[in-house]
Formats: C-alpha cells, structure tokens, sequence
C-alpha cells in the first residue's frame, strides 16, 4: 500500500473515473471485446477505442464521446481484434472470486472450479485431483505461499472511500447487475456467477453507507479534484 495521504490524493482525483472503468473492464470480457466507451457504456468505433487505450496522449474532454464518435451517430459494433489471438476470444470460461478462494468455507470449492476449468488445456499441468484441496489448505490456510490481500495488516481499515464514491460504486453495480440479469446474458453461466459476486459486492457497500464508514474529501484533494467530480464527495 502507498502511505495513506498518498491513497487519499489519489483517491479524491481518480476514484470516479476509476469505478466506470471497473465496470467497462467487466462489459468488455463479458461481451468478447467488444468496444464501448468507458464513460458513457456506448458502443464506440475502433478510432475512438484507440484513443481511449492511450489516456495519457488525450485528455478527458479530447475523449468525449460526443465530440468524438457523436451522440447521434449509428456505430456498427465492433470487436477487439486481439480477441482473435485468443484462444475461444476473450469472453470467460469462468467467472470466479478471489474473496472467495481465501475463505475457509467457500475456498475449497473455488480451487477446484479453477483447477477443473485448467486441467487438460493445452501447456497447462494441473496437480491431480485427489490434492487439489491439500495445495489450497497449504498456500491459504498453512500460509506456505506468497503473501496476498489478506496478509495486510489491520491499517488498511484507514484506505477509506467518501460518501460519493461508495453511492458512485453502488449505482454501477445496479447497472451491471441489471445487465447481466438480463437477455441474452440470463442463460450464461458466467453471466450468472458474475451477478451473484457484484450482488454480495452491493450489499457490502451499502451497510458501509448505512453504518457511516467512510469520509469526506480532505481539503487539499479536494481541491485538486477535477472540476466533473465537484459537488459529489
């Protein structure tokens, strides 16, 4: 972790656009690469997706979608040719927690969904079934691997969110929960497994809202903050 007033600059000036691109990242996998803007979710042309993959040539105001592609305009969808170098394209196989492969009740189970959905796929050499769950109780339980999320210490209570981005977040896990709980995603196993993670991620979010846990912007990010994020902290 960065020193915490690092965190708190840094979190008052980017946290915004960050949970829209959280939820693009999602909408781009889930879909197979296809290219949308990140701002607006609108289907985009492959020149403005270019520009959105170089953030730092353009600014947030050069990116608009309206000034770029035109709110009025009719964008034939299109995919990321990458997805085509991929082997089955880039939508997932399986959608999986990383919550929840360190948990003692649930952690079991999800190493095995991993190991089953690798096991036989080329260049990959998968341990045999009958220890699949000693290799997890060792790295998670034991702590015989490397040191992850959950070896933090306590401090990390103190990485905090404001008000703003905790509803901010809310509203962009409604709107994938919607999406993906719909035609033509409903059928889709992942579609589903997806759903139920960001409705157990929605739930944790609101009983910080409902307990008060979090704070506001301090003064001198918040005046760093970009002029679209005023009014919402």
């Amino acid at each position: 972790r960065p020193p915490l007033d690092d965190f708190m600059a840094w979190r008052d000036e980017r946290v915004f656009d960050e949970i829209k691109w959280y939820g693009w990242f999602i909408d781009y996998y889930m879909e197979g690469g296809l290219l949308r803007d990140m701002f607006t979710n609108k289907i985009t042309t492959p020149l403005h997706w270019n520009m959105l993959m170089m953030p730092t040539v353009y600014t947030v105001y050069e990116l608009r979608y309206d000034l770029v592609v035109g709110d009025d305009t009719v964008v034939e969808p299109t995919y990321d040719p990458n997805c085509a170098l991929v082997s089955h394209g880039c939508e997932p196989v399986k959608v999986i927690s990383a919550e929840r492969l360190v948990t003692l009740d649930r952690g079991p189970a999800v190493g095995l969904e991993i190991a089953d959905v690798l096991d036989g796929k080329e260049g990959m050499t998968v341990i045999s079934p009958e220890a699949r769950e000693c290799i997890w109780r060792e790295l998670i339980v034991n702590k015989k691997g490397l040191k992850t999320f959950i070896d933090r210490p306590n401090t990390e209570q103190e990485y905090t969110f404001t008000r703003g981005h905790l509803e901010k977040m809310v509203l962009e896990l409604d709107r994938l929960i919607d999406k993906y709980s719909s035609v033509p995603f409903v059928t889709k196993e992942t579609a589903q497994a997806l759903v139920d993670l960001l409705t157990e991620h929605r739930a944790l979010l609101i009983e910080d809202l409902a307990a008060g846990r979090f704070r506001r912007m301090n003064k001198r990010s918040a005046s760093m903050a970009p002029e679209r994020f005023q009014g919402l902290e």
